[in-house]
């Protein structure tokens, strides 16, 4: 049995690269960017007015002033400030010639021909050409994992194609003859596959083409069958269930009989215990083929996932997964009792920056998941993390 920490590294250092591709900016989410993005032109391009209201000289505020035209945003002015004159500015649009000041519209009056100033020491309302980005500087760079804002970015900055790395193909298997699928009645001794949709969504959010291979039963045959189809279509396979000691887990011999070295297939962490990772390498040495070997317990499959392949498949396109991981205080005090093995627990991540564990009942009870945000992971020996406590957290996407 190996620490979590070891798991990582050994993960880490068994990656698959595939190269990259250009896709449309319509299908760049949740992509890895293969390259850096730079700014084509300044942000903002032109001085530009912050509010609706009345561009004039700072200097003129005591006075009435000639308004000489409206400017909506996407149009350039026509005419100069000068002293004396002003004109009706809309929010974005272009500060003429001139102009220092924009007053909001609701500390003006209008009689029709002259604007009078009526507040008190206003704001310039002013965005300057360049203050957010300049021409040239980077905005995105190579290795970022695409979510909409950065789909935003692009697109404002001319980029219609983006250059993202290749998507893993990971296959989906579960195993067990008590499986049946979620449109199927389960009789007293059965159970709807949850694992395998969960492990298809999962995948699918962190980048990874995802490949539904459905249900293997509890035999050598179906086993061996269905997974040497499957690493013959796919980069990556994620097994769950068939990895613990029960008298039907076939899944460590079948993965050696098909020439898969297991680089571990225990963990020292609370749920997870019997996770299994091997990989078969190339000719030339490199990592052809991973196989990760996962529990069927429904929140020890999915936080295993979170905390080993996630990260794996956000490496492997190129990307940085260390920033998955943060540290928060404890809203509450939390207590365990077993603290042999460093605990992994569903927990929500506050609005006010801390975390609070959600009602858990052990690593079959999948209904915790459905409020968790993160993780936060309780080290090995510790008993108690007190309120306010710093603890370590992986944020859920």
């Amino acid at each position: 049995m190996i620490t979590f920490e070891e798991a990582t590294i050994i993960v880490n250092n068994h990656l698959i690269s595939k190269g990259s591709e250009t896709v449309l900016l319509s299908e760049a989410s949740s992509r890895v960017m293969a390259e850096p993005v730079k700014a084509d032109r300044d942000t903002p391009p032109f001085n530009k007015s912050a509010v609706d209201g009345y561009a004039c000289r700072a200097s003129d505020l005591g006075e009435k002033l000639l308004l000489l035209e409206n400017i909506a945003a996407g149009y350039e002015p026509k005419v100069t400030i000068s002293e004396g004159t002003c004109s009706k500015i809309m929010t974005g649009a272009m500060l003429p010639a001139g102009a220092d000041i924009v007053v909001m519209v609701e500390d003006c009056e209008f009689d029709g021909k002259y604007v009078s100033f009526m507040g008190k020491g206003p704001k310039d309302n002013i965005c300057l050409r360049g203050e957010d980005i300049r021409e040239g500087e980077e905005v995105i760079p190579s290795g970022t994992l695409l979510r909409p804002q950065h789909i935003a970015v692009l697109a404002a900055f001319g980029v219609a194609k983006v250059k993202v790395a290749e998507r893993i193909n990971i296959g989906i298997l579960s195993t067990g003859d008590e499986i049946i699928e979620p449109e199927m009645s389960p009789s007293a001794v059965q159970i709807r596959n949850s694992n395998g949709w969960q492990l298809y969504a999962q995948a699918l959010s962190a980048g990874a083409n995802a490949n539904y291979l459905g249900i293997a039963r509890d035999t050598k045959e179906s086993l061996y069958s269905t997974l040497s189809n499957a690493v013959k279509q796919n980069d990556a396979i994620i097994i769950t269930g068939g990895v613990s000691m029960g008298d039907f887990d076939y899944v460590p011999g079948i993965l050696e009989e098909m020439g898969f070295k297991i680089l571990f297939n225990k963990v020292a962490v609370q749920p997870g215990k019997p996770s299994t990772f091997a990989v078969r390498k190339a000719s030339d040495g490199s990592c052809e083929k991973v196989i990760f070997a996962l529990p069927g317990n429904p929140v020890s499959c999915f936080i295993q996932f979170e905390l080993l392949v996630r990260p794996w498949i956000v490496a492997s396109s190129g990307g940085d997964s260390r920033g998955l991981w943060t540290e928060l205080p404890a809203e509450t005090e939390y207590s365990r009792r077993n603290t042999g093995r460093l605990a992994f627990i569903p927990v929500i991540i506050n609005s006010n920056g801390t975390f609070t564990p959600v009602r858990y009942n052990g690593s079959a009870h999948i209904a915790a998941l459905t409020d968790a945000t993160g993780i936060a992971a309780i080290p090995l020996g510790k008993a108690t993390i007190e309120a306010g406590e710093k603890t370590r957290i992986f944020i859920l996407p």
